[in-house]
């Protein structure tokens, strides 16, 4: 009666633990799928904000350089208004903000594919 139950024991343990092993693969597996996912999805949104900003970024620039052309020759002929000077540091500071958002999202691409590229 011992050995039977000895043997019912081991066999109960080897198969808890075959099974056990399944499911911590398939869990590894599931979570390797949600991490690509995550980061397939993170990299495309990533690059339709970079498209926006880098299209808002330039539209900045350019107006920025034309009004501080015109706020230049205002100065020079001792015209500028404190509008016109403050305009064009808020001008300026947007274009700066742009610029910062632009190179972090830059950075963040390269730093998804760089990570896409180790799991592979």
């Amino acid at each position: 009666m011992k050995r039977i139950y000895i043997g019912l024991v081991l066999a109960a343990t080897c198969f808890l633990m075959t099974a056990c092993g399944n499911s911590r693969r398939d869990e590894i597996d599931a979570r390797k799928a949600a991490l690509k996912h995550k980061q397939d999805s993170a990299l495309e949104a990533s690059q339709k904000e970079l498209a926006i900003v880098d299209s808002t970024l330039e539209v900045v620039k350019a107006e920025y350089e034309r009004k501080k052309v015109e706020v230049e020759a205002h100065k020079a002929a001792l015209q500028a208004t404190e509008e016109e000077l403050t305009a064009l540091t808020l001008l300026r500071v947007r274009r700066d903000s742009l610029q910062m958002q632009w190179d972090m999202l830059g950075a963040k691409i390269k730093y998804i594919r760089q990570k896409q590229k180790e799991t592979d």
